[in-house]
């Protein structure tokens, strides 16, 4: 893989965090009654928690920027969508039917993300970066 291969997954991975806040934010009323629940109330925490992942968005544009310099921002990145990963799918386990199960796109997506970060980050130390 090349630098251009991980500039372009930055520039994916910044478009699938804002894209993808925004189509959260936008089908929040059609995510939770398809899955039969109640949406959040108060709103608050789901806002921020879209808020949250469209910063890293931008994070990520900054790395296909340049992504030598972001390094860190990648680093942050990778735990984030780890974490991200691992609480949502401890919660779908421990609270069965009670978080929509559209946001295992996002927890499937986010790992594969996470492990795409982590071969950028051996790809910047093997060149020297």
């Amino acid at each position: 893989m090349s630098e251009s291969f991980y500039k372009r997954m930055f520039l994916i991975g910044a478009i699938w965090n804002l894209l993808g806040g925004v189509l959260v934010l936008v089908l929040t009323d059609w995510i939770f009654t398809s899955a039969h629940l109640p949406l959040p109330d108060p709103p608050s925490y789901y806002q921020s928690w879209i808020a949250l992942f469209m910063t890293f968005g931008i994070g990520y544009y900054m790395a296909f920027r340049n992504p030598y310099a972001n390094k860190n921002i990648v680093i942050l990145g990778m735990i984030g969508k780890l974490a991200f990963a691992a609480i949502f799918t401890g919660g779908v386990i421990v609270f069965p039917g009670r978080i929509p199960m559209l946001f295992l796109i996002a927890v499937i997506g986010d790992v594969i993300f996470a492990v795409l970060f982590g071969l950028f980050l051996n790809f910047a130390k093997k060149t020297g970066h």
